[in-house]
């Protein structure tokens, strides 16, 4: 009886604790949604397709915001792809069991380093050379998702059958073959690394902010810009009323593309059976 009762509690406290995390996303989208709906019928869907975000003339268009934050996410991302596969490329069919174990491991503890670590940094090497910039914001945020696509990716190599490739070679084909078929093989666990990097990146903030000059306008190399998160960081302290539930409309939109991204790049890597 006494084990019984031991059991008991322990997968009553094992359900709780699985349930609770879902309860939490479930109330963070529920408040979000809730103060950013009184915004959104204020505002209305006219003013917020406009460019111009100026909180103190009750202006709150996220025109420029949205093209802000999808100019550095893809800059980051045309940075950070080609760096990451061909390292995970490398690492996954090439390299020796003790490189690959000591880069996989050097690669998740750059994944780890706390954003606002790499904020100095970049302020430091990055910002004195291209200020404060578009291009400085996805450097930033391209050595930020890297390491995810990196690991991804490369577990999603390692999963193509040795069999495959070995009879590739007996072709007679050349190791870039090789590598193209070993990528084929992979490519939906490959998408879902690319993915999971982009909703990464699109939710990061604080490194961000530190680097991009937080100016909202339209996207330019060398100039300033703000996006989405970056905004939320630097005005949500300080904002009250319309302005404050305006702010929360756009967490919801980055909680709507993160969600999506997310749920897009698991499937893809279900598909590849990772």
């Amino acid at each position: 009886m006494c084990h019984w009762n031991r059991a008991r509690s322990f997968w009553t406290g094992a359900i709780g604790l699985g349930v609770l995390p879902v309860l939490a996303i479930f109330a963070l989208a529920l408040f979000l949604f809730w103060n950013a709906a009184g915004a959104a019928a204020l505002i209305g869907p006219r003013e917020l397709a406009t460019t111009e975000w100026l909180p103190q003339q009750s202006r709150y268009g996220v025109a420029r915001l949205l093209a802000g934050t999808l100019a550095v996410t893809a800059l980051a991302l045309c940075l950070a792809v080609p760096i990451a596969l061909s390292a995970a490329g490398y690492l996954s069919l090439y390299a020796g069991r003790n490189v690959r174990s000591a880069a996989n491991a050097a690669i998740g503890l750059l994944g780890g380093i706390p954003s606002v670590v790499i904020g100095l940094w970049a302020m430091t090497w990055i910002v004195p050379l291209f200020g404060n910039s578009w291009i400085s914001a996805s450097l930033v945020l391209g050595l930020m998702i890297a390491p995810t696509i990196t690991l991804l990716s490369g577990a999603a190599l390692r999963l193509v059958p040795g069999d495959l490739l070995e009879a590739s070679r007996a072709l007679g084909v050349s190791e870039a073959i090789v590598s193209r078929v070993a990528f084929h093989h992979a490519r939906w666990g490959i998408l879902g690394a690319a993915v999971l990097g982009t909703s990464r990146a699109l939710g990061e903030a604080v490194a961000v902010s530190m680097v991009a000059g937080n100016v909202v306008s339209w996207p330019s190399l060398t100039r300033p810009i703000a996006t989405l998160t970056t905004t939320l960081i630097v005005e949500l302290d300080s904002a009250a009323g319309l302005h404050r539930n305006a702010l929360y409309l756009l967490a919801c939109l980055v909680l709507i593309a993160i969600s999506t991204l997310s749920v897009f790049g698991r499937a893809a890597q279900r598909k590849a059976g990772i």
